[in-house]
């Protein structure tokens, strides 16, 4: 599966990676988590986007996540348990 990662901070594109998501790259996955979470760590407002560039249905295509919801539909606030 061919996935698109970007991440957004204080509404502009930070990075972006294009990978190929298979059961043999969960280590250079876990890589760039780490690296995209450095990126973002000094932004209070952020976003992470991940599209899935296989999938023609739009709202089945975007993962969108972070603190900024301003470019994402519908979203839903979380509160992780105390």
């Amino acid at each position: 599966m061919k996935i698109a990662i970007r991440g957004y901070a204080d509404r502009h594109l930070i990075f972006e990676d294009q990978v190929e998501v298979g059961a043999d790259n969960g280590a250079m996955l876990e890589k760039l988590a780490v690296e995209h979470a450095k990126a973002l760590l000094s932004y209070v407002m952020h976003m992470i986007e991940i599209e899935f560039l296989e999938e023609p249905d739009p709202l089945h295509r975007f993962l969108r996540f972070g603190t900024d919801p301003s470019h994402m539909v519908a979203p839903l606030k979380y509160k992780p348990p105390s």
